[in-house]
């Protein structure tokens, strides 16, 4: 028998070549959660102010004093009272409840001699 080794042999012949390789990319995603607390804090400041006050009021107040004197005794001339004009037609020439000093029924006395020896008070109101 021959042997032939031509392509009419019968026998299969093959030449195999090294395998391709076909990488298919397959993603798949994930989230990671990195977490970072913060808080804030609200500070609310309130100043309250204290003011003093010191209300002082002024008033005004008089007194009046009212004191009696006794001015002494004298004579007046007959039909007159010491600073006082007769009213016109008045009786007798008296001033109406005019009295003389000392009372009525007392005299002029001796050494009277009218107005030149009466003399007038340093104060009068």
């Amino acid at each position: 028998m021959r042997h032939h080794h031509g392509p009419h042999c019968g026998c299969p012949k093959q030449v195999v070549y090294p395998t391709q390789e076909n990488v298919v990319h397959h993603c798949t995603e994930e989230t990671v959660e990195h977490i970072h607390p913060s808080h804030t804090t609200i500070m609310n400041h309130h100043l309250v102010k204290n003011q003093h006050m010191y209300p002082h009021s002024t008033s005004v107040a008089n007194t009046v004093d009212s004191v009696d004197q006794y001015g002494g005794s004298f004579n007046t001339p007959p039909n007159q009272v010491a600073g006082a004009a007769t009213p016109p037609g008045g009786p007798g020439g008296m001033v109406a409840g005019a009295m003389s000093p000392g009372g009525p029924g007392m005299g002029m006395g001796p050494g009277f001699h009218g107005m030149k020896g009466w003399k007038k008070p340093n104060k009068w109101c």
